[in-house]
């Protein structure tokens, strides 16, 4: 029950963020800029919570951090290219809309997994 706890408050900020709708200011479209973080979150949280039970969670923090960045890039290139080509470009199109449920779901993994580090730091396992 103890790997579950960081998932939960981890849904409960993502709910927040999408809530705020924080996707559309940072370039997200804006008739999709909630349901992106709504399809991307849960795939998240699964993801870290299921590679928290075999793996660090530090390396994991990292990990899912770098590949946010990786995400966000995708999707801004997409956003750019899209414009460029007036609508025409349906890869670009592609890119931007995937990228950002990409920057939703490692967003939501590295919640997780820092959370995890958290708790894991404050909280040691006792032997018994």
């Amino acid at each position: 029950m103890r790997h579950l706890l960081p998932a939960l408050i981890a849904a409960l900020l993502m709910g927040a963020l999408i809530a705020l709708d924080v996707a559309r200011p940072l370039g997200a479209h804006p008739w999709w800029s909630q349901k992106t973080l709504l399809i991307g979150a849960p795939l998240g949280l699964i993801l870290a919570t299921l590679t928290s039970l075999k793996l660090r969670p530090i390396p994991l923090t990292i990990t899912f951090a770098i590949t946010i960045a990786l995400a966000f890039a995708t999707a801004k290139h997409g956003q750019a290219q899209f414009a460029a080509s007036y609508a025409e470009d349906q890869l670009a199109g592609k890119l931007w809309y995937f990228g950002w449920i990409a920057t939703g779901a490692t967003l939501a993994a590295t919640l997780t997994a820092t959370l995890t580090a958290l708790i894991q730091t404050l909280c040691p396992n006792k032997p018994r």
